[in-house]
């Protein structure tokens, strides 16, 4: 269920801390899957978790790897934009922020829920964010993995011929 609350008050509780996210586009895109995660009701799977923690992005299997990305292509931006990511043109010092908000400008629409991995989850917050952030925790990093995984087929030089 969605609701677009009317209301001129607003009341903000800016939550979460700042970070460094290795500059690796697997840590990247577990960074990005990471915050999705922040917006909704924690949960304790062990697998969740492992993709999370982009701080120990080089412990990710192949097949983890491959998991990660199916979770951040059926998360993507455009199916989260509105609901619990909302674009903005100034986070303050960092490229983006997460808040809880208990009543909410007539212009933000607030979802109650989202579908994670087959579950639902409630949504507590919701976040904030420069196109920057997602240049840098999605769009690139999915690139270079997309690179990575199919690099272009390599051209043969002719071998030099010695009579």
């Amino acid at each position: 269920m969605a609701a677009m609350i009317n209301r001129a008050r607003i009341e903000v509780k800016e939550v979460g801390t700042t970070v460094t996210v290795p500059s690796d586009p697997i840590a990247r895109l577990m960074y990005y899957f990471n915050c999705v995660c922040c917006c909704v009701e924690p949960d304790s799977d062990y697998t969740i978790r492992r993709l999370r923690d982009y701080q120990n992005y080089h412990r990710l299997t192949s097949e983890e790897e491959a998991q990660l990305i199916a979770i951040c292509l059926a998360l993507s931006p455009d199916k989260l934009i509105g609901s619990i990511f909302h674009p903005t043109d100034d986070c303050g010092s960092s490229s983006n922020k997460f808040v809880e908000i208990s009543a909410v400008k007539t212009d933000v629409l607030v979802t109650d829920s989202l579908l994670i991995g087959g579950q639902q989850r409630k949504v507590q917050s919701i976040m904030f964010f420069e196109k920057s952030w997602m240049e840098n925790n999605f769009i690139e990093p999915l690139k270079a993995v997309q690179r990575r995984l199919n690099p272009p087929p390599c051209r043969q030089e002719p071998k030099c011929a010695i009579q």
